[in-house]
């Protein structure tokens, strides 16, 4: 007899399944989503429903969900309005900006204004990007899937240029003890990488 709960996602309130999937679903990378409309407003909004989907060509992908009202919010609307927006890995020295960026505020308002933030310009894109990350990626709409009953926004953005910081690298590859990233957890946590483990190998088998 199992001793575990149990719970029909069509049975629960949405609410309990939000908290189920990100209770379970952790760590999940966090970054900032960075876009500019057509008079110039740049956006800046959180995301950890964000991964990557493909490597050639490469593409990341970030679930936006819906205002309460069923309204688009400011970045989706911001990316199908110029085709592109920037994708900026969170780190530990500004995750606590990263969150504040999570309160809503006025769409003609930008949240660089409000964080101190420093927007930089990209090379291929409109949209900015965030100078005190070491991380950019920057990104061309490729689609938007509506998923489920009510429309849930699934954007595929092509990454068509990259910048990292070298500082944050070490023979060639990204140092994760030196890019120290965010991961987010559940409710109004979130976590450093903390202990970094390594599995070794010798002549292609695990020791």
């Amino acid at each position: 007899m199992s001793d575990y709960q149990e719970f029909d996602p069509l049975e629960i309130d949405r609410r309990a399944v939000y908290r189920l999937l990100t209770g379970s679903v952790v760590p999940r990378p966090i970054g900032w989503a960075s876009t500019v409309n057509g008079d110039g407003i740049t956006n800046l909004a959180p995301f950890s429903f964000f991964t990557v989907v493909c490597v050639v060509p490469p593409m990341i992908s970030l679930t936006i969900a819906r205002n309460p009202d069923g309204s688009e919010k400011h970045t989706l609307k911001n990316i199908k309005e110029t085709g592109d927006f920037c994708f900026n890995v969170a780190t530990e020295g500004v995750w606590q900006q990263m969150v504040d960026t999570g309160n809503a505020i006025p769409e003609g308002d930008s949240e660089f204004d409000d964080t101190g933030l420093t927007p930089i310009p990209g090379v291929k894109v409109k949209s900015p990007r965030v100078a005190e990350v070491p991380i950019h990626f920057e990104c061309k709409l490729h689609q938007v899937i509506e998923l489920g009953p009510h429309k849930h926004p699934l954007v595929i953005g092509e990454v068509v240029y990259f910048h990292v910081d070298p500082d944050c690298m070490t023979n060639g590859y990204i140092d994760m003890a030196k890019l120290r990233p965010m991961g987010r957890l559940n409710g109004h946590f979130y976590a450093p990488l903390g202990e970094i483990l390594e599995r070794e190998f010798v002549d292609g088998q695990p020791r």
